[in-house]
């Protein structure tokens, strides 16, 4: 867990579908987030591998599904790691869900376009 770190979790929704994790003003994790009707979706999780097993990601988790919560919405977790996350966390299984059947086609085009957006994001061709 990080401690005394000056870490910062924000809440980039607006302008970039994300959550995003800062020590000293330098971006060291996000989750990507999707908002379908009153749903949101988690596909992806990043956090800087220096960083891994500081409990980063999971503060980012805790920070989509509390706000999901308030905001009287559910969340599916998609990627490996939000998936296992759920798992060990039974509080929060009244916010989370899994895919409804027929879901599985329209789940997969979102991943596939969030898949692009972080593409474009690494090769600097979209910036935030």
């Amino acid at each position: 867990m990080v401690d005394g770190s000056g870490l910062v979790i924000t809440d980039e929704r607006a302008r970039d579908n994300r959550y995003c994790a800062y020590i000293d003003g330098r971006r060291i994790g996000s989750v990507s987030v999707i908002l379908v009707c009153e749903t949101v979706l988690i596909p992806h999780v990043e956090v800087d591998a220096e960083r891994h097993d500081l409990g980063i990601g999971s503060l980012l988790i805790r920070r989509a599904f509390d706000d999901a919560r308030v905001e009287g919405r559910t969340v599916l977790a998609l990627c490996p790691f939000a998936k296992r996350w759920v798992d060990l966390h039974p509080g929060y299984l009244d916010v989370a869900r899994r895919p409804a059947a027929g879901e599985a086609a329209a789940v997969a085009s979102l991943l596939a376009a969030d898949r692009t957006v972080q593409r474009l994001r690494r090769d600097g061709r979209v910036t935030g």
